[in-house]
């Protein structure tokens, strides 16, 4: 129940009336409603303990008190390769609260303000814009931070809901269900924007400093990029002490300091001149569709080993991020023509 689908006098008047009914005095009835002037006010949604948290999400209080006192059953666990080498590790929900989490998500998260700054796992934001902002400037510097979502403790997610203003009952049972063993899972859907959410006051920090030295600034998850005329060495320097103040890490192993007379390239896309994806993604993507071309899918297929139908998705969707870079890269809208043959 939020701002947007009843007016507040309304609310009121029918609580007030229904309290009543079940004979709970005016002090109560006062109490609670200026609780819920407080969360109706910022267009969140009233939830007065857990409860009604658990009506309002569809399941059992005993089944939100199990998810959230024992989360570690109610997670599948795995690894995945990670582009730079190595394997990350994914702790994806089960169905049921992976459901609770996505209610957290649409109700709770996306009706919070978040920085302009940030880039990723937003509504209307995208991989292109956070690229765009950087275009055509003397130095670029991508930073990263290490173990984003696992430096993010649970102690920050409960202030962020209390501060939100949900009483501590309420606010310690969403903390439980969107945390696993103390910090934020990578794989639940509330992750990323509860990141975007804690990370507020970091770009705050960071925007600040870029602003008033005429240069730019965004964040796209764990990836940070800053723009312009700058020295280097000294903004990793302070971005480090920042990071260390917000109680994260810098990875000094993937700094990055692009000037423009070399390619510059932003959460993969080049933003040199005319913004575009990387050549040899490119490049791949036109090898592929010649083979296909001179010999046939199928005997392009044996010789690569591939399975039809994952491979030709993973090859329109190569080709839909180039257009979605840049609409009119030429080897692109080929592959697409040739791809939607198969």
């Amino acid at each position: 129940m939020n701002k947007m689908t009843i007016k507040w006098s309304v609310y009121a008047g029918c609580f007030g009336r229904k309290a009543m009914k079940y004979k709970f005095d005016a002090d109560y009835i006062k109490r609670c409603l200026t609780y819920g002037k407080a969360l109706y006010e910022k267009g969140l949604p009233i939830i007065y303990d857990q409860q009604h948290l658990a009506t309002l999400v569809g399941y059992s209080k005993k089944y939100l008190y199990r998810a959230s006192n024992g989360p570690s059953y109610f997670y599948r666990k795995f690894k995945i390769p990670k582009i730079s080498g190595g394997l990350r590790k994914i702790a994806e929900p089960l169905p049921s609260l992976k459901e609770i989490q996505r209610w957290i998500l649409d109700n709770i998260l996306y009706n919070c303000k978040f920085s302009k700054y940030a880039k990723a796992f937003i509504p209307g934001k995208s991989i292109r814009e956070n690229a765009r902002f950087h275009r055509n400037q003397k130095t670029i510097l991508s930073l990263d931070m290490k173990n984003f979502f696992e430096s993010i403790p649970s102690s920050k997610i409960y202030y962020f809901f209390w501060w939100l203003g949900y009483c501590k009952p309420v606010a310690t049972m969403l903390t439980n269900l969107c945390t696993l063993n103390g910090s934020l899972p990578q794989g639940a859907p509330t992750s990323p924007a509860l990141s975007n959410l804690v990370c507020y006051r970091l770009d705050c920090r960071l925007s600040g400093f870029t602003v008033k030295n005429n240069i730019r600034y965004t964040r796209y998850s764990d990836d940070l990029t800053i723009s312009g005329e700058f020295n280097p060495g000294s903004v990793i320097r302070l971005v480090e002490k920042i990071l260390h103040d917000e109680g994260f890490e810098l990875n000094k192993n993937k700094i990055r300091v692009m000037k423009n007379h070399n390619r510059q390239e932003v959460t993969g896309i080049v933003v040199n001149d005319k913004m575009q994806a990387v050549r040899e993604i490119r490049r791949k993507l036109r090898q592929d569709i010649y083979h296909i071309e001179k010999y046939g899918l199928d005997s392009h297929m044996d010789f690569t080993k591939q399975e039809r139908a994952n491979y030709v998705k993973h090859l329109r969707g190569k080709a839909n991020f180039i257009l979605f870079v840049n609409s009119k890269d030429r080897d692109a809208n080929h592959a697409v023509e040739i791809l939607s043959n198969y």
